[in-house]
């Protein structure tokens, strides 16, 4: 692909940053870019909205029958004020708070729109706390610690063993529909409009104001519950907003398809808050990047043709085997969109490259890739690559607002964040907030950069892992986990979706590999492609061509610490209910070590049966 390609042009700000060595040897990285006035009230954004564009459409339902459900932003804003009458005139507030058990739906976003909007806190809990395992172990936890006064399920009869096997005294029980758990209804709520209590109660709401509570994903132990104060939520979006082209709803509207979850920071707090601040319109995806679900992003994204898209890096694995392949797809798909955006993990350049080549045959332009660094805890923003970029792997640089501090640890650079987006300690946990702050209020996530040029640090980060992921070789070699994984995934492009690294201790690096949901479900037709026990890929074809592909990647990766010294295909996906993938497709590679370790115990075994590959 030819570089002379232009891009297709962003209008934004060009990054100005300024970077100050510490006596310590870490480095200091700040946005020259004041961040200026920031709203006391995320509410403000579709308050707005509402008043400038009241028909419309903030949200939109998509499903597989062609009457797609609206609602409009005069719409929401009116029930959400509903919403805010009946939790005032029952006595919610700071101290009483709202739980969200369901997914992405009109009434959660009523709710959630309701209840902060006038100081009631509210806590969206995973689904899986409810809807996976037998013990509610993680949704007993959340309720005990958040003590919420009202506790919403979509469906009754999906959510009722959850709910009934929780200590819900003195908690109301809210559904949409199935059996009544506790008899009230989401139509209960909306009715008469007292506009001068909402109206006293919205005015009362300052920065300090608790709006949510999120639970990090919990791969080790009980998940943790970050507050979201209202200044959180309206920095990450002045924040953005500063980085981002202007707001210009006439001229240049904007609607995206989004599948994210709004219990997670990206989903609820990045996207949602973001398309009401700029009064676009968000298509609510009923599909996802994970097998038997995202057909129906695509056939959305053929009705939609959104402007941006945006999703984790797993997406575009699926994406692209579609676009190459279906030209009605792809010339939908080109049609409006300005940017592709990723997050959560690194987008490999194999990927990148072949989102290019179709980018230049539908548009005769290349696509614009953004992509950024946050975490729960920063109210999912934190740095951000906001300019055209050949290059992946970068999370650019501290948008306004935020200060970043580089800290040699090891052989590592340890990143930490502090600004008005970032919590300052974790909820009714003051020993994890010790634990995760320093000595300068910076909050320590554990994730590890490297500079993107060394000689130039104010262009930016890359980001290389985390810093307790890497491991050393038997011989003390350290292996860098996040840079090895993505050159492997790219020399195993198309065929394998991920790879997790193992070795700790041992001779060589070890690959335990995701194969693509394409290849698994062809293999999975034929018993003799699998083990006798399940667990790994024994079809000597398919073997034949990992070992090719990894062959030619060793010709080029000698040093024991980047080459692959043998490999396994997993027979089987990845597990939401043990830890191993999040809900939004990210993987955790300690939990698939932990949980597979008869895997790698077979990987390293003295005996290597047919499953294994072994690199010489």
């Amino acid at each position: 692909m030819s570089s002379s390609v232009p891009f297709r042009e962003l209008n934004r700000p060009s990054p100005d940053i300024s970077v100050a060595e510490n006596k310590d040897g870490s480095f200091l990285l700040t946005s020259n870019v004041e961040i200026g006035k920031v709203e006391e009230n995320v509410a403000f954004y579709w308050r707005r909205s509402a008043e400038e564009f009241p028909e419309k459409a903030f949200l939109i339902k998509c499903g597989p029958q062609d009457d797609w459900p609206k609602l409009s932003y005069a719409q929401a804003k009116r029930q959400a004020d509903e919403v805010s009458t009946w939790l005032l005139q029952r006595g919610f507030g700071p101290e009483k708070s709202v739980m969200i058990l369901s997914g992405n739906s009109f009434a959660h976003a009523i709710l959630t729109m309701g209840a902060i909007q006038v100081g009631v806190p509210v806590t969206p809990v995973s689904p899986s706390y409810s809807l996976l395992g037998g013990d509610f172990e993680k949704l007993s936890y959340a309720v005990e610690l958040t003590e919420p006064g009202l506790i919403f399920a979509e469906d009754g009869d999906v959510f009722g063993k959850a709910i009934a096997a929780v200590n819900t005294e003195n908690v109301e029980i809210l559904t949409v529909q199935g059996a009544e758990h506790g008899g009230l209804r989401f139509t209960d709520l909306l009715g008469e409009v007292d506009e001068t209590a909402v109206d006293a109660a919205y005015a009362s709401v300052n920065a300090n104001t608790l709006a949510k509570i999120l639970f990090t994903s919990g791969s080790t132990g009980m998940p943790k519950a970050v507050p979201n104060t209202q200044g959180m939520l309206c920095a990450a979006q002045k924040t953005l907003e500063l980085v981002s082209e202007p707001r210009d709803p006439v001229n240049t509207p904007i609607f995206i398809l989004d599948w994210l979850p709004w219990h997670h920071t990206y989903g609820g707090n990045v996207n949602f808050f973001a398309i009401a601040r700029v009064s676009g319109t968000i298509y609510m995806d009923d599909g996802k990047p994970a097998p038997g679900f995202f057909q129906r992003t695509l056939e959305n994204i053929k009705r939609v043709s959104p402007t941006r898209f945006s999703s984790v890096p797993a997406a575009y694995g699926f994406l692209a085997d579609q676009l190459e392949k279906d030209e009605e797809l792809a010339t939908a798909f080109f049609k409006n969109v300005t940017i592709c955006q990723y997050g959560g993990a690194a987008l490999s350049q194999e990927m990148f490259e072949r989102m290019q080549v179709l980018a230049i045959k539908y548009t005769g332009m290349r696509m614009p890739f953004g992509t950024g660094w946050g975490a729960t805890e920063t109210t999912g923003t934190g740095t951000a690559v906001y300019w055209e970029t050949e290059k992946v792997g970068l999370i650019g640089v501290p948008t306004p607002g935020v200060d970043l501090k580089v800290v040699p640890v090891g052989d590592k650079l340890e990143i930490r964040i502090k600004g008005a987006n970032v919590h300052t300690g974790y909820y009714k946990r003051p020993d994890l907030t010790a634990k995760y702050f320093d000595e300068d209020g910076f909050y320590c996530i554990g994730d590890a950069v490297k500079w993107e040029d060394s000689s130039k640090k104010e262009i930016g980060l890359v980001f290389n892992g985390r810093v307790a992921e890497d491991f050393k070789l038997a011989n003390g070699t350290w292996v860098s986990t996040g840079s090895l994984r993505l050159s492997l995934i790219d020399a195993l492009d198309p065929i394998v979706r991920d790879i997790v690294i193992t070795g700790h201790d041992k001779d060589d690096v070890g690959l335990l590999i995701l194969p693509t949901e394409a290849v698994l479900r062809q293999l999975g037709e034929s018993d003799e492609a699998i083990s006798a026990d399940g667990e790994a890929i024994v079809d000597g074809d398919f073997l034949a061509q990992i070992g090719q592909k990894l062959e030619k990647y060793n010709l080029d990766n000698k040093a024991p610490s980047r080459r692959a010294g043998r490999a396994l295909v997993m027979a089987k996906p990845l597990s939401i209910d043990k830890n191993e993938i999040t809900d939004k497709q990210y993987i955790n590679q300690s939990a698939v070590l932990s949980n597979r370790s008869d895997l790698v115990q077979r990987l390293y075994a003295r005996s290597l049966d047919k499953s294994v590959m072994k690199f010489n």
